[in-house]
């Protein structure tokens, strides 16, 4: 049964065993692989089934840090509900986060704050956000980041994945 819950996630039977022994430390993807095999967002598998009515990031440099580039970006999870996240992400000169497609009818969209970052969607020409811009896009296309520039790149995601 594993075994077939594996194949079905598209990740490891070891690395199930390791997440419910509360041993692992997952990747960004493995995390959304999962999510998608179970038909949820992230957050809702993630959320502890507790959550209040308002969720508070006091400190969002203290929010969990699911993505690290190899030259030191992060990609934070600040805050979530039902199908809804807001993400803090840096992307170092270089990196970039490539992400499969959202489930149908998703979008995302971000406001660049710092640097500049670079969206391309399959299909869809690239576009270079500079900071004070903002796009939205649907997600339910492969799509990435990139940090084409020579300083440090960061912008807010909001990520919203349709039911």
């Amino acid at each position: 049964m594993l075994d077939a819950a594996a194949d079905r996630l598209g990740v490891s039977r070891r690395l199930l065993i390791l997440i419910e022994a509360g041993e692992a430390n997952p990747s960004l993807s493995s995390l959304l692989a999962i999510a998608a095999g179970f038909g949820v967002p992230l957050f809702d598998l993630l959320a502890d089934t507790g959550t209040p009515m308002i969720t508070v990031q006091a400190d969002n440099s203290t929010a969990r840090a699911l993505w690290r580039g190899p030259a030191g970006g992060e990609g934070r999870l600040l805050v979530a509900s039902g199908g809804l996240e807001l993400w803090d992400w840096t992307l170092q000169p270089g990196e970039e986060r490539r992400s499969d497609a959202h489930r149908t009818g998703s979008r995302e969209a971000l406001t660049v704050t710092a640097g500049s970052v670079t969206i391309e969607v399959t299909g869809a020409e690239p576009v270079v956000l500079k900071r004070g811009q903002s796009a939205a896009f649907a997600a339910d296309f492969d799509h990435h980041y990139a940090n084409g520039g020579q300083r440090p790149a960061r912008f807010l995601l909001a990520v919203h994945e349709s039911s």
